[in-house]
């Protein structure tokens, strides 16, 4: 299946390893050859590519495409991808759009199009994911809270990108918190609680606390610090034999010097190359819990 990748950052690093690996006939436009064969991870698979002039020759040969682009591009880009009934897989980076309202129409003309769709949320794949979706359906459960703090990169090194900007899609909630929201739907939390966004600046969201619960009135508490001094993971239920901690959700680490996360990747590009429309409801639920968080979210100054 030949598979066009339109975004230079994690579409290079994240998307195109996976692919690879999977087996894809993979298409780059020219513009991205400098980036791949200048990082010595990616360097040794230029010769796996299939280079095209541009954009529009890639899409115009795709069958499928990962699409991995700030979130207001991606949003602009559908029309004319939805228009192309040679594409039928799509693989989405998250969030599907810079606020959840947005993101509900963007789904809702991908589920219209019949087109199979995943997008970019791996948690589910993670070695502590599965154990935890393992027991979803179990009739004693009790309550979730997972922890997850980091320093972004972004403050690490004080840069003014759009991941710093809660209006464009980024900080704690709508681009790193959101990847929690997609496990807390899939394991059936679905019914919004309280959510707080704390930042010193007004456009941002540094950290982001919420709680959810289930049909059962189990409770699942989120936290999560893009801008911790020190980071760490924790994953504590009665679900698990045993409390998780670690540096952060991601398992191992991936081979020749790759990106940690593309193994899980790996699993995300099988399941849209492999799997069968229609979407997974839990992709709808996911949104749906987003809009209901942020309906009820209030911000903190930090201090």
């Amino acid at each position: 299946m030949k598979v066009a990748i339109l975004g230079s950052g994690f579409g290079l690093y994240g998307y195109l390893p996976a692919l690879i690996g999977q087996g894809c006939d993979v298409l780059l436009p020219d513009r991205y050859r400098a980036v791949v064969e200048g990082r010595a991870e990616l360097a040794s698979l230029a010769a796996a590519i299939e280079w095209v002039a541009d954009d529009a020759v890639a899409l115009d040969r795709a069958e499928a495409l990962v699409l991995a682009r700030r979130p207001e591009d991606q949003a602009a880009a559908m029309a004319d991808i939805l228009g192309r009934p040679r594409i039928q897989r799509l693989l989405l980076e998250k969030p599907l759009a810079p606020t959840p309202v947005e993101a509900e129409h963007l789904q809702a003309q991908l589920q219209a199009s019949g087109k199979l769709f995943r997008i970019g949320y791996i948690f589910g794949f993670t070695d502590w994911g599965q154990r935890l979706i393992a027991q979803a359906g179990s009739s004693s459960r009790g309550d979730l809270a997972i922890r997850w703090a980091f320093r972004a990169h972004h403050y690490a090194t004080d840069r003014q990108n759009w991941k710093r900007s809660h209006a464009q899609g980024g900080g704690a909630l709508r681009f790193y918190g959101i990847q929690l929201l997609a496990l807390a739907a899939q394991l059936g939390f679905t019914r919004a609680l309280h959510s707080t966004i704390s930042s010193r600046l007004p456009d941002e969201a540094e950290s982001w606390s919420a709680t959810m619960a289930n049909e059962a009135g189990d409770q699942c508490a989120l936290l999560v610090d893009s801008n911790a001094a020190e980071p760490h993971f924790s994953v504590t239920t009665p679900w698990l034999d045993d409390s998780i901690g670690q540096i952060d959700p991601f398992n191992g680490a991936a081979s020749s010097g790759q990106d940690r996360r593309v193994p899980l990747l790996s699993s995300l590009c099988a399941e849209m190359l492999n799997g069968e429309p229609p979407a997974l409801r839990c992709q709808a639920e996911t949104i749906a819990l987003w809009r209901d968080i942020e309906a009820i979210t209030t911000r903190q100054h930090k201090a």
